[in-house]
């Protein structure tokens, strides 16, 4: 049987108020993989439409697939009453529930492909992007950005980041939240501010310039927050540590023409995020277990060309000239 859907009774459906002839119809129209394009775009329509509930296009996925696997048999009556004798038996239902389920599952990637826009570098590229709402986004190698394809048009700016970044984000008149997500246990609202992230496997790192900034985080089932401060440099361990302190001192003393640094249990990862953000010389990493390696002791260091000697040389590592700047690799 053709199954014809209007876009009304999808949004009926998508609300909570179809009747069971309307759901039975609906749950047919959306097994045929033929609907599929038009179901999200009606699914993106219907969620602009309804911004006073906070759309959550998680959320609406998880609704059909509940009531794709529900078997109502007191609906099931009263549709056989209003239309017709079924088609199937209560048992007949069930291959086709299975088929709906696997074909919301699908149509979840399908629906992220649609609605955001993914930037990704290569091993060695670094991207620099400017987001619809003005913030600029420098996007290290071997990293990826998602982004809204159709703007921020929620009350959050979200984006969703694997990787490395830096971010200057730009404030707005009605004061737009911004948010980078590289977790669903790991979150960094911006309040004004320019600040680098980085989000391997093994740890994620938050590095603060300017402005302000909190992190939202879970430590088992317990929700958290923790707010920075410029100079604050915060690492997460893929165990769910969470560590705060200063970033590591740079040129806070001079003795014969030398500057002093001072290292304790430095992250090699932060050696190279003050490498670039002090002395201007862009050193990448995509190995993260040597970005967490460390680094402790007393060393002097005049510019960026002596204290990337001592990186390497107390480590055992060595440099390649990329198009941008240096890649930092064991040697």
């Amino acid at each position: 049987m053709n199954h014809s859907v209007s876009k009304h009774t999808l949004f009926t459906y998508l609300a909570g108020q179809a009747n069971p002839l309307e759901r039975q119809t609906m749950e047919a129209w959306l097994k045929n993989p033929a609907n599929t394009e038009t179901f999200h775009e009606w699914l993106l329509e219907w969620e602009m439409r309804s911004l006073q509930f906070q759309p959550d296009q998680e959320a609406a996925f998880e609704k059909i697939a509940e009531r794709l696997e529900q078997t109502d048999l007191h609906d099931a009556d009263e549709v056989a009453m209003a239309e017709r004798k079924p088609l199937f038996g209560r048992w007949g239902w069930r291959p086709y529930l299975v088929a709906a389920t696997v074909l919301v599952a699908l149509l979840i990637p399908l629906r992220n492909k649609i609605l955001y826009q993914t930037y990704v570098t290569a091993y060695e590229e670094t991207k620099t992007l400017t987001l619809d709402d003005g913030t600029g986004v420098a996007l290290k190698s071997n990293s990826s950005l998602q982004v809204p394809r159709f703007g921020f048009y929620t009350a959050v700016r979200e984006v969703l980041l694997t990787g490395e970044a830096r971010f200057s984000v730009t404030h707005q008149p009605d004061h737009q939240r911004f948010v980078v997500k590289t977790s669903d246990q790991f979150q960094i609202e911006v309040l004004g501010t320019e600040f680098t992230v980085y989000a391997r496997k093994q740890t994620t790192n938050v590095a603060l310039d300017r402005g302000k900034i909190r992190v939202d985080y879970s430590q088992g089932s317990e929700k958290r927050q923790l707010l920075m401060k410029p100079g604050d440099l915060l690492t997460l361990t893929r165990h769910g540590n969470l560590h705060l302190h200063q970033l590591a001192p740079v040129a806070t003393s001079a003795t014969r023409g030398k500057h002093s640094l001072t290292f304790k249990e430095t992250s090699v990862w932060e050696v190279c995020y003050l490498l670039r953000e002090k002395f201007g010389l862009k050193v990448e990493i995509v190995d993260d277990s040597l970005a967490q390696r460390t680094i402790s002791g007393n060393y002097s260091a005049r510019n960026a060309g002596e204290l990337l000697e001592i990186l390497t040389e107390s480590l055992d590592l060595k440099t390649e000239p990329t198009g941008t700047g240096l890649l930092l690799k064991n040697n």
